[in-house]
Protein backbone atom coordinates (compact mmCIF):
# COMPACT_ATOMS: atom_id res chain seq x y z
CA UNK A 1 0.00 0.00 0.00
CA UNK A 2 1.04 3.69 -0.75
CA UNK A 3 0.85 6.15 1.60
CA UNK A 4 0.28 9.74 0.85
CA UNK A 5 0.95 12.33 2.85
CA UNK A 6 -0.42 16.38 1.76
CA UNK A 7 -0.38 18.92 4.63
CA UNK A 8 -1.29 22.78 4.49
CA UNK A 9 0.65 24.49 7.44
CA UNK A 10 1.84 28.22 7.19
CA UNK A 11 4.26 27.78 9.78
CA UNK A 12 7.87 27.24 8.03
CA UNK A 13 9.58 25.73 10.87
CA UNK A 14 6.46 23.48 11.03
CA UNK A 15 6.45 22.35 7.75
CA UNK A 16 10.12 21.85 7.97
CA UNK A 17 9.40 19.47 11.06
CA UNK A 18 6.47 17.33 9.36
CA UNK A 19 9.25 17.49 5.75
CA UNK A 20 11.44 15.88 7.82
CA UNK A 21 9.51 13.64 9.80
CA UNK A 22 8.05 11.83 6.59
CA UNK A 23 11.70 11.85 5.00
CA UNK A 24 12.76 9.77 8.26
CA UNK A 25 9.85 6.98 7.63
CA UNK A 26 10.85 6.61 4.20
CA UNK A 27 8.69 8.88 1.93
CA UNK A 28 9.53 10.56 -0.83
CA UNK A 29 8.56 14.23 -1.80
CA UNK A 30 6.55 14.62 -4.48
CA UNK A 31 5.37 18.14 -4.12
CA UNK A 32 6.12 21.02 -2.11
CA UNK A 33 4.26 19.85 0.59
CA UNK A 34 3.31 16.32 -0.70
CA UNK A 35 5.21 12.64 0.34
CA UNK A 36 4.54 9.23 -0.75
CA UNK A 37 6.00 5.97 -0.38
CA UNK A 38 5.47 2.41 0.30
CA UNK A 39 5.58 1.62 3.84
CA UNK A 40 4.28 -1.17 6.50
CA UNK A 41 0.95 -0.40 8.13
CA UNK A 42 2.71 -0.46 11.77
CA UNK A 43 4.90 2.23 10.08
CA UNK A 44 1.99 4.47 9.06
CA UNK A 45 0.41 4.02 12.16
CA UNK A 46 3.24 5.34 14.11
CA UNK A 47 3.84 8.41 11.84
CA UNK A 48 0.17 9.51 12.15
CA UNK A 49 0.47 9.10 15.94
CA UNK A 50 3.66 11.31 15.50
CA UNK A 51 1.61 13.65 12.83
CA UNK A 52 -1.28 14.55 15.24
CA UNK A 53 1.70 16.39 17.64
CA UNK A 54 1.20 19.11 14.99
CA UNK A 55 -2.76 18.84 15.37
CA UNK A 56 -4.19 22.42 15.42
CA UNK A 57 -1.09 23.75 12.89
CA UNK A 58 -2.77 23.62 10.16
CA UNK A 59 -3.82 20.99 7.89
CA UNK A 60 -2.46 17.22 7.59
CA UNK A 61 -4.29 14.61 5.34
CA UNK A 62 -2.62 10.71 5.07
CA UNK A 63 -3.95 8.57 2.36
CA UNK A 64 -3.63 4.81 1.88
CA UNK A 65 -3.47 3.61 -1.55
CA UNK A 66 -3.32 0.58 -3.29
CA UNK A 67 -0.76 0.47 -5.89
CA UNK A 68 -3.34 -0.72 -8.44
CA UNK A 69 -5.14 2.31 -8.23
CA UNK A 70 -1.66 4.43 -7.44
CA UNK A 71 -0.91 3.30 -11.23
CA UNK A 72 -4.27 4.50 -12.53
CA UNK A 73 -3.29 8.08 -11.37
CA UNK A 74 -2.74 10.72 -14.39
CA UNK A 75 0.09 13.12 -13.93
CA UNK A 76 -0.41 16.63 -15.76
CA UNK A 77 2.84 18.62 -16.03
CA UNK A 78 6.47 17.28 -14.49
CA UNK A 79 6.71 14.81 -12.84
CA UNK A 80 8.85 13.40 -9.56
CA UNK A 81 11.06 10.38 -10.36
CA UNK A 82 10.84 7.86 -7.02
CA UNK A 83 11.51 4.99 -5.70
CA UNK A 84 8.84 3.11 -3.27
CA UNK A 85 10.17 -0.66 -2.81
CA UNK A 86 9.07 -3.09 -5.54
CA UNK A 87 7.56 0.38 -7.84
CA UNK A 88 10.22 2.49 -9.22
CA UNK A 89 8.22 5.61 -11.15
CA UNK A 90 10.52 7.61 -13.62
Amino acid sequence: MMTLVIYDISDDHIRLRIANLCKRFGLSRIQRSAFLGSIPSSRRKELIKKLRRFKGKGNIQVFVICKPDFLLREVIGDEKNFECDDLIIV
